[in-house]
């Protein structure tokens, strides 16, 4: 369900922002079933070193679906050690095997960032083993940041081997108020040389309060080259009450209900609108609304459809 996705990575990024502040942030989610009744969906919190999300699941009761724990400390050296435990649990509830990530990021004599991260699967004996290294180098220039880095995964030999690379270039221009990110990934084939998979373009740029997004996603076509797979454009306006109010274009090759045509250009898939306002209490309310083209006339959106409100309290 790309609706609930999308909701579920907001509702991540604002409480990402609670850790930063040093505050606890609860959201709880609740959607709306076709004669309009309410329902609670979901529980998120998170603080500074920990994070919590609880899903109703089809029996209609209430699980948890991951749970993390984040430990941060500082070497002498100044190299930042970053330890993740996240804590997985299937539709009813039950753990999964656990997942560690440890990061090590430092800054070289040349002004290069460097960040490794080895991540830790559980077996079914509950025991840990590495099953992903990455390295990444990040160089900055100017307005220009290049980033570069390097995934190892195990083997049939027993060791790690190099099967995906990943390239990012990000420029911000402060004075105009204006960033582009490209990140290109890059994966083994059968011949053993590294061919592009997937690239992201995001450009933004921020006029009077009002910041306009665009984004375009390309996936690898039968061709061997990238194609065009997705666009999403993006306008976020700030309320007076500090609260702000998104409208996002998603566009695809053919939107539901059609063919896709081979060259065919993208067309409107829907228009996610996401409404915040205050309430008295100082929770915020934010509620999530979908218009989708008609079948007879894919140039015009029907009528919104509420998919969700999501309500968050900051506890100090």
């Amino acid at each position: 369900m790309p609706m609930i996705a999308s909701m579920r990575r907001t509702l991540l990024v604002w409480l990402a922002c609670a850790a930063v502040w040093g505050q606890q942030r609860e959201s709880r989610t609740y959607v709306f079933d076709p004669n309009g009744r309410r329902t609670e969906w979901s529980v998120a919190a998170r603080d500074e070193s920990s994070s919590s999300e609880t899903i109703r699941n089809l029996n209609g009761r209430q699980v948890p679906v991951e749970r993390t724990e984040e430990k941060v400390t500082k070497r002498p050296d100044g190299t930042v050690v970053t330890e993740r435990i996240i804590r997985r649990f299937d539709a009813n509830g039950a753990p999964l095997p656990p997942e560690k990530i440890v990061t090590e990021t430092a800054v070289r004599a040349d002004g290069v960032l460097v960040e490794t991260s080895v991540v830790y699967r559980g077996d079914i004996n509950g025991s840990l083993r590495p099953a992903e290294k990455s390295v990444r180098e990040a160089r900055r220039q100017g307005e220009q940041t290049v980033s570069e880095t390097r995934v190892e995964r195990p083997s049939l030999s027993g060791g790690f081997e190099l099967l995906e690379k990943r390239s990012v270039t990000e420029t911000v221009r402060e004075a105009e108020k204006a960033s582009e990110r490209e990140e290109t990934v890059y994966v083994r084939n059968a011949n053993g040389a590294f061919i592009p998979a997937q690239r992201r373009v995001t450009r933004a740029r921020e006029s009077d309060g009002t910041v306009q997004q665009q984004v375009e996603e390309y996936e690898a076509a039968t061709t061997g080259s990238l194609r065009l797979s997705r666009q999403l454009s993006s306008v976020t306006r700030k309320n007076p009450d500090g609260t702000e109010d998104t409208v996002v274009d998603v566009y695809g090759v053919a939107a539901p209900g059609r063919t896709v045509e081979s060259g065919a250009a993208p067309q409107l898939r829907e228009r996610q609108i996401y409404t915040s306002r205050q309430s008295p209490d100082g929770s915020v309310v934010t509620v999530f609304s979908v218009l989708r083209p008609s079948l007879n006339s894919p140039k015009e959106l029907g009528r919104p459809e509420t998919v969700s409100e999501t309500v968050t309290r900051i506890k100090k």
